[in-house]
């Protein structure tokens, strides 16, 4: 909306002019007549100085009008505008040049007359008045005359101001005329302003106004000359560079919105009291908020005390702050939180990044470095016993003992050797996201060659070793890992067997993937244990399986080894009935 100037602010350089033209009238109307008039007065007095001798006065006592003096009079002013009247000193009107002798009677006492009162009092008197007698305004002069005889009156000497009421009216006419030629002078010099001043200020400053509402656009054209020019041409530049301002700073808000929004990290921005004003979607995904909740409400709706004290001291302190946070809910989860004060004390930025995974590999990497000292300890420890009883003599000298113990030295380091060597096959399989030869195996005589590798150790313990009728799938991927995996499987159905057992191999196939499964009698695995058993040195009876001669490895070799070929392990045990691992494959074609 274009501002508008009051017709006032327009016509301001007017008013001084309007106003001294109004001034000048109004002292010409006032002043002028009255100034005239005196002027006429005293001409009139200067008259009646020289005229009055000349006038006969009224014998002493002669009160009544007298007709020779009347006629004396009217001749003197015969074919003048003048008027004579003679007053006796009580007021009462003698003889008047204007009227008969039945008139003067009638005429009121003229002695309150001012002009009469000042000849009275002071020997001559004047006035300017309106007489009723003629309705005119009229020149009065007076002069009281004395005669030597003792006669005396006032002679009074009227002069009518016709020319004052012409005046007046010529004066009123040129005024108005005047008037009227100034009231069009102002209208064409407003509209010359407007057009060449007011209304080119008033879009510069409705074009001012846009541009503090944020529109830069041009408006219509504006004056490219003087000072109005040099104005539209300064504000012309700022807005290009206002504009080209906001837009780098609304291009560096979107593209820093943008790099928030995609980190992965979660991003708490608030303000100096500590309430939210930026939470990008990783924030709201690590404290399971909905994207549609707003930024002033994620610290509340968090409920996170460790989280509220981090913000308020961070803003007290104006200093970095860290803390750990543990969620449980829906999953244990470890949160560490990262706070930094914005410049200015503007608030606070938060950062929050998910260390789940790092802590469960710090607590998994504190775990093996304690299973693997263990597992060195013992049998290093046995090795140690049974080679210092050789070296002191006393062993050696008895051949059987000597034999025993050398026995029991390479039992040790076999023992040694197998859990290094599923320790490097276990570092590789945890290091290969795909398997570098794949060939096709067939699962029945990769199967049948694993019940041979343990059918000796399982005719010791009378445990029979079958490998039931049925399809023969083959699969593609590595012979000598699943050979390892099915062996593994076999190993661990005939260690923890009972007497008067059995073990089972059955293969299937459906359309999609293959089925290799290992069933036993034997002692079964406590529910508890299930979801821990494909741990690395994890054993359900660690005595039981170190007297067994286990790595603890095995099962965690057999969880990667079916990961590598793009399948799963799943296993259902049921304590003193028996265990059934389940190892499933993708059939060729199919994407691991």
């Amino acid at each position: 909306m274009t501002p508008s100037f009051s017709p006032k602010l327009r016509l301001a350089p007017l008013w001084p002019a309007a106003l001294a033209l109004l001034a000048a009238a109004g002292l010409t109307l006032a002043l002028l007549p009255g100034t005239l008039a005196a002027g006429a007065a005293e001409e009139l007095e200067a008259t009646l100085r020289l005229l009055a001798p000349t006038v006969p006065l009224p014998p002493p006592g002669g009160l009544a009008p007298d007709p020779g003096i009347e006629d004396r009079i009217v001749a003197l002013t015969q074919g003048t505008p003048y008027r004579i009247t003679v007053i006796a000193l009580d007021g009462r009107v003698v003889a008047d040049s204007e009227r008969n002798p039945a008139q003067v009677r009638a005429m009121d006492n003229h002695r309150g007359r001012p002009e009469v009162a000042a000849a009275l009092a002071r020997g001559t008197g004047r006035a300017v008045r309106h007489s009723d007698t003629l309705d005119l305004d009229t020149a009065y002069a007076a002069r009281l005359v004395r005669a030597t005889d003792g006669r005396a009156a006032v002679v009074r000497l009227a002069l009518p101001l016709e020319s004052l009421a012409s005046l007046r009216r010529h004066l009123g006419g040129v005024l108005l005329l005047a008037a009227g030629l100034a009231g069009a002078l102002t209208l064409a010099l407003s509209w010359w302003l407007t057009r060449t001043v007011f209304r080119p200020l008033s879009e510069l400053i409705a074009r001012a106004r846009r541009m503090g509402e944020g529109d830069y656009r041009r408006g219509g054209p504006l004056p490219e000359d003087g000072e109005l020019g040099t104005l539209a041409r300064a504000l012309d530049r700022i807005a290009v560079f206002a504009e080209s301002q906001i837009a780098a700073v609304e291009a560096e808000r979107d593209h820093l919105r943008s790099t928030v929004a995609s980190m992965a990290e979660g991003v708490l921005v608030t303000d100096r009291e500590g309430r939210g004003r930026l939470a990008n979607p990783a924030f709201r995904s690590l404290f399971r908020l909905g994207a549609e909740t707003p930024a002033e409400e994620v610290l509340e709706l968090a409920r996170q005390p460790r989280l509220d004290d981090l913000v308020a001291a961070t803003l007290a302190n104006r200093h970095p702050g860290a803390a750990d946070l543990e969620l449980l809910d829906p999953a244990p989860r470890h949160l560490a939180l990262h706070a930094s004060p914005l410049s200015g004390g503007e608030g606070a930025v938060v950062v929050a990044r998910d260390v789940t995974e790092a802590a469960l590999l710090d607590r998994m990497r504190k775990d093996f470095v304690a299973n693997v000292s263990h597992e060195l300890k013992t049998p290093l420890a046995a090795i140690r016993g049974y080679a210092e009883s050789l070296a002191e003599g006393g062993a050696l000298d008895d051949r059987a003992t000597a034999e025993r113990f050398s026995a029991r030295i390479l039992g040790q380091c076999r023992r040694l050797g197998a859990l290094l060597d599923d320790l490097l096959t276990l570092s590789r399989l945890e290091g290969a996201r795909s398997l570098r030869a794949v060939a096709p195996v067939n699962l029945r005589e990769l199967a049948a060659e694993a019940v041979d590798l343990v059918a000796a150790t399982a005719r010791a313990r009378g445990l029979p070793v079958t490998l039931e009728p049925g399809p023969s799938p083959v699969v593609a991927g590595d012979a000598d890992g699943l050979l390892r995996l099915t062996a593994n499987l076999l190993d661990n159905a005939v260690k923890y067997n009972r007497p008067g057992g059995a073990v089972r191999v059955r293969l299937a196939e459906r359309a999609d993937e293959v089925t290799l499964e290992v069933a036993d009698d034997g002692v079964g695995i406590p529910a508890a244990h299930l979801p821990r058993i494909f741990e690395r040195f994890y054993r359900v009876d660690s005595g039981r399986g170190r007297d067994e001669g286990g790595t603890g490895l095995g099962l965690a070799i057999v969880k990667h080894v079916a990961q590598v070929h793009g399948g799963r392990v799943e296993v259902t045990s049921e304590p003193g009935v028996g265990t059934t691992f389940r190892v499933l494959l993708p059939r060729p074609g199919r994407p691991a």
